[in-house]
């Protein structure tokens, strides 16, 4: 397991990424996001850095974020964040709310300017809503 002190950084670290998602606050988010991010949707999309910050602005809204579960092992200046995720969202333009549950690894780096995440993996637990099936464009 990391030290103590890493351990409650990474969790704020990634209460913030959340935070960052339900207040839109993008340029918040992508200082969070290193510029070789590799994030794996519940559906199977795989987006860079600028898709995904993308998605997130103009396709999706990101209502609600809750984690549960947290576990950090380290691996030097990395470390691997898994644990479950419960997200209500909307597509944009549209009232359908949706609520999706989980299994959620991440990957994270400690650079000069403080953790950033490098990689996100998300394994829905159960059948995706039709809604979030549906393909997007970039």
């Amino acid at each position: 397991m990391v030290k103590a002190d890493a351990v409650n950084e990474l969790l704020a670290a990634e209460q913030r990424r959340s935070d960052a998602l339900i207040e839109q606050d993008f340029a918040r988010l992508g200082s969070m996001l290193s510029h070789d991010l590799v994030h794996v949707h519940g559906c199977g999309n795989q987006d860079t850095r600028d898709a995904y910050l993308h998605f997130v602005s103009h396709v999706i809204e990101v209502l609600e974020v809750q984690r549960q579960g947290l576990e950090v092992h380290s691996h030097g200046d990395f470390a691997v964040m898994t644990g479950r995720q419960t997200q209500t969202a909307c597509m944009r333009g549209r009232d359908e709310r949706v609520t999706t549950e989980s299994q959620v690894m991440q990957v994270w780096q400690l650079t000069f300017g403080g953790w950033q995440l490098v990689a996100f993996q998300a394994t829905p637990l159960g059948p995706l809503p039709p809604v979030l099936e549906m393909p997007r464009a970039h």
